[in-house]
């Protein structure tokens, strides 16, 4: 979570959402200054008191189909022991099956992105939130709002492309679909 008090933003970081391309465009285009709390933190972690007593400031951020994102988190943890297609399919399943995507104590991690925006009572703080299979030109309404101009959109922790649906088995898919209800539903996302 990045916040400029002259620009009145506070921008929520979502693992896997172009969140660090997000925070360096910001940071690096920007005359105002920003203030870094932990990157992954959110109205979760936050104390109710510091939220609401920036509540006039514009909070946003990005979500992302859940099935593309979860893959994304699983190939960042595992990029440097890729295996074949059918491991990977074992391994990923694995991985969603046991929750290895986080240490649900500190709330720094969250499989619905709607939760990082979200007091414990489900209040939705966040003004908007953009959608990264949109992030070009979501990016492109940012910078028209706060008044800002670059080049070309660079791109920052990628992992390499791929067909998500290949990864999924059918639980898999189940798991995500479970897990992740909330954004599917709020976001009207599809496999």
């Amino acid at each position: 979570m990045i916040i400029s008090h002259k620009l009145k933003i506070i921008f929520i970081h979502v693992q896997r959402t172009g969140g660090t391309t997000i925070s360096n465009i910001l940071r690096e285009n920007s005359v105002a200054s920003f203030d870094n709390h932990s990157q992954h933190s959110n109205t979760r972690t936050f104390d109710p008191a510091f939220l609401e007593k920036y509540k006039d400031y514009y909070t946003f951020g990005f979500t992302r189909n859940p099935w593309t994102r979860m893959l994304s988190w699983y190939s960042l943890v595992y990029f440097n022991d890729q295996k074949s297609l059918p491991e990977e399919r074992k391994r990923f399943e694995k991985f969603l099956e046991l929750d290895s995507a986080a240490d649900f104590t500190k709330q720094f991690f969250h499989y619905n992105a709607l939760d990082y925006f979200s007091t414990e009572k489900s209040e939705l703080i966040a003004d908007e939130i953009f959608h990264y299979e949109n992030i070009e030109s979501e990016i492109g309404v940012l910078l028209n709002q706060f008044n800002l101009t670059i080049k070309e959109i660079p791109v920052t922790n990628e992992t390499s492309k791929k067909n998500y649906k290949e990864f999924y088995t059918d639980k898999s898919r189940s798991l995500i679909a479970e897990k992740c209800k909330k954004d599917i539903a709020y976001f009207n996302y599809v496999f």
